[in-house]
């Protein structure tokens, strides 16, 4: 699990710096708001391009060659990064190849925990790590940049990580070819039924409520990260510092949530939590765009991250109990790809509208992205029974 920690850790120093970088990316290429949000697209290209092939991967070289592979690819990615700073188009392709690598992480990471005793506890606790990762960079990599650093040094920090994370990766998971699997005749039946399970989840109105839920929020999540220091800087006028710290606190919220939250999600029903949560988010994000303060609107930020840090989970698990679990493998598949949509099109937007009628529109966007989260929620059925 360790291993499995570490990876993950990296993962979000690597995404969670993004936002605080934004300013000094547009700055070093002299670009605006919509053409520098081409970033978020090529991630979300690479996200697509790991889907496709982390299963055949995994099992043409083994699930432990596979998870170290991706961990090389995310090294060359963060050396294309690290070693330049005038070519945007290159930085693209840099982020591209960043995002399969962490896409493929992501998906065999969740595949082992999903496997191991009480999975929810155990894979809050790696997305909770993930957050820790990308509460601290924004941070460092504001340090860097205003001391007179050139942005793309910060990745090489990236690499100083990949290292050893590599090792470690190699020595837990190297010699693991593939993950166990009950041998039970459900999961005879399920494998039988595959083909008939796909064609029921692209009919099922669950998993499309529930994917569409996905990619809202993944939206608002990405949206925040990615525009929240742009917008301190330019409608809050707070320093490079404060604004790092406010994308901190938003991660740190979203990683403390993560890992403190399931429990009580489970004590109040995970439907009527998400309701709350929700209305709750709403009501903070309101606030930090109304009330024209710093200190409101960092407060808000770090509670809009704790509230929302379990949806994800929360609608994986409810697709768990709703769906025959033959349906699941593909259900969930197409519930996460539709999911990463909103780490591309919702921050695309935000940067295209930005540049017409100012970053001011991050706020506003986050708010009618939680609000269209709860009219899916209030769509999915009520959990009553498993439809085994």
């Amino acid at each position: 699990m360790g291993a499995a920690f570490v990876t993950l850790f990296l993962a979000g120093w690597n995404g969670g710096s993004t936002g605080a970088l934004l300013p000094y990316i547009e700055r070093a290429y002299g670009i605006n708001y919509a053409r520098v949000s081409i970033l978020f697209v090529c991630t979300f290209t690479g996200y697509i391009v790991a889907a496709a092939a982390t299963g055949a991967l995994s099992r043409k070289i083994g699930f432990g060659k596979a998870l170290c592979f991706a961990v090389v690819v995310e090294l060359i990615g963060n050396i294309i990064n690290s070693s330049q700073g005038s070519h945007f188009s290159l930085m693209c392709f840099g982020f591209f190849v960043v995002g399969t690598a962490f896409a493929t992480q992501l998906g065999l990471c969740n595949a082992y925990f999903a496997l191991l005793p009480k999975p929810l506890l155990w894979t809050g606790l790696l997305h909770g790590i993930y957050g820790l990762g990308a509460f601290a960079s924004p941070l460092v990599a504001t340090a860097m940049v205003t001391k007179g650093l050139p942005y793309n040094l910060f990745y090489t920090t990236n690499i100083g990580m990949n290292v050893p994370v590599l090792a470690v990766t190699w020595f837990a998971f190297g010699n693991l070819k593939e993950l166990p699997s009950a041998q039970s005749a459900e999961s005879a039946n399920s494998t039988r039924e595959g083909h008939i399970g796909l064609k029921h989840v692209l009919k099922s109105r669950i998993v499309w409520t529930l994917a569409i839920f996905l990619m809202l929020y993944v939206g608002a999540e990405e949206t925040i990260g990615g525009w929240i220091v742009s917008y301190i800087l330019q409608v809050r006028k707070g320093t490079a510092e404060g604004a790092s710290w406010v994308a901190s606190s938003f991660y740190l919220g979203v990683a403390v949530g993560r890992i403190a939250l399931p429990s009580l999600n489970i004590s109040l029903g995970e439907r009527l939590a998400i309701l709350l949560y929700l209305l709750l988010a709403m009501a903070l994000t309101l606030l930090s765009w109304l009330l024209p303060t710093l200190a409101s609107t960092a407060a808000c930020t770090a509670l809009t991250g704790l509230l929302i840090s379990t949806f994800y989970t929360a609608a994986i698990t409810t697709g768990g109990k709703l769906l025959p679990r033959a349906m699941h493998a593909d259900a969930f598949a197409l519930m996460s790809s539709v999911g990463q949509v909103g780490s591309a099109i919702f921050p695309l937007l935000v940067g295209v509208m930005s540049t017409k009628k100012g970053i001011w529109v991050v706020e506003p966007t986050v708010v009618a992205l939680l609000g269209a989260q709860g009219i899916c929620w209030a769509l999915v059925p009520k959990v009553e029974r498993r439809l085994d």
